[in-house]
């Protein structure tokens, strides 16, 4: 476990951080098992990269038809209350998913759990914000992103070994539906922990009021300026979307790889993006918010395209640093636009984020399952590179000052 201090620029570190990067741990854990068996689990139903790829777009959809009521919904009932509502729903989503087998099932549970992870990771940023100073905040939602992610490794690892657990338990091949529906019982067991640490009273209005920033936007934003600011969100997800719904499957039919093996692969890209989530914060100190989140972003590109090699060394080393990268980028982007924004549109803003990003991804996703059923993943890698690209471009070319920390 990384060690942290206790304070950092801006003062100390109000305690319910930490109650908050806990959830943030927890959480991270039950998403990375969760993206690492579901596609096995499908397969093992009989279902194709195809219907990996729709089921990706569904959740992204549930992201982008909910996201603005679910932001209003934040900025009305606040983010501590809607984190929980969304780890609700996310729990009971896979509850319900793992008792169906019809695709017409689920796909409305899958649009209950993506509405569940977007209310989820949409709520923390506005509740971190509320307990942080300014100057806290690139290198306080750095460790958020970190908390998140450096757990996937664990996850990833333990993902990958879960079916076997399971299907010593119940007596079936690991590979077998029954094997991957136990393992992924976990996933609804985690949901419901990471709720623990969120429960019970945080001030989060009189904090903020006592804590934020001197400079903190008042004049409300219109939302084209809101959309331009989630602009760099809709084409990260579209970098996403083309790839990482089809990670596991790229390991295991390139490679010819094991569940545990990709799980081992998978729990190494997470190390990366952990360790990236703390290095945005003193490239920030350095650049500026918006000059380091663009450069850290556009570090993703070559990493995409050193992907294509085909060599496991060289495509395994191209994962890593993709994640690193993104991971690195996009909570000093956050920062930015949290310190652009007025505290009673940081939910909207944040919503906006959520619901191009989810768009992206969900376009892509479903582009690229189609795509790489006639002409394998290089398609894929490739847009996904550019699309990196045109997403460090727009933050880049945002119309906000670099000065500070955010």
């Amino acid at each position: 476990m990384v060690a942290v201090p206790t304070h950092v620029t801006g003062g100390k570190i109000n305690p319910l951080v930490w109650r908050i990067l806990l959830h943030s741990s927890i959480f991270g854990l039950a998403l990375s098992i969760a993206d690492l068996l579901f596609n096995f689990y499908l397969v093992s139903l009989g279902y194709t990269t195809a219907t990996a790829g729709l089921f990706s777009t569904i959740g992204r959809v549930a992201g982008m038809v909910l996201g603005l009521p679910l932001g209003m919904m934040i900025d009305r009932i606040g983010s501590q209350r809607s984190l929980l509502i969304g780890l609700a729903a996310y729990g009971l989503g896979w509850l319900l998913m793992l008792q169906s087998r019809s695709l017409w099932l689920m796909i409305p549970i899958q649009l209950v759990i993506g509405g569940g992870y977007i209310l989820t990771s949409s709520a923390v940023t506005p509740l971190l914000a509320g307990v942080t100073h300014e100057e806290q905040r690139a290198q306080i939602f750095g460790w958020n992103a970190s908390a998140t992610l450096v757990v996937g490794l664990a996850g990833s690892a333990l993902g990958g070994i879960l079916p076997s657990l399971a299907a010593g338990l119940i007596h079936i091949g690991p590979q077998a539906t029954g094997a991957y529906r136990l393992a992924l019982v976990t996933v609804v067991l985690l949901s419901a922990v990471a709720m623990l640490p969120v429960l019970g009273r945080m001030s989060l209005q009189s904090t903020e009021r006592l804590i934020g920033a001197a400079r903190l936007a008042v004049a409300r934003l219109p939302m084209t300026r809101l959309m331009r600011y989630a602009l760099a969100g809709l084409l990260l997800g579209m970098a996403g979307g083309a790839f990482l719904p089809f990670q596991n499957l790229f390991f295991r039919q390139c490679f010819g790889m094991s569940d545990a093996a990709v799980g081992i692969v998978l729990a190494w890209a997470a190390l990366g993006m952990g360790v990236g989530g703390l290095l945005g914060a003193p490239v920030a100190r350095r650049l500026g918010l918006r000059r380091a989140a663009a450069a850290l972003r556009l570090g993703a590109v070559p990493a995409m395209l050193l992907m294509l090699v085909p060599t496991f060394l060289a495509a395994g080393a191209g994962f890593f640093l993709r994640g690193l990268f993104v991971a690195a980028s996009f909570p000093l982007n956050d920062a930015l636009v949290m310190r652009a924004t007025p505290l009673s549109q940081r939910g909207v803003a944040t919503s906006m984020m959520s619901v191009l990003w989810a768009g992206g991804w969900a376009v892509a996703a479903w582009l690229s399952g189609l795509t790489q059923e006639a002409w394998g993943f290089t398609p894929s890698l490739v847009f996904s590179a550019v699309a990196y690209a045109l997403s460090a471009l727009a933050i880049a070319t945002l119309p906000l000052s670099d000065e500070g920390l955010g």
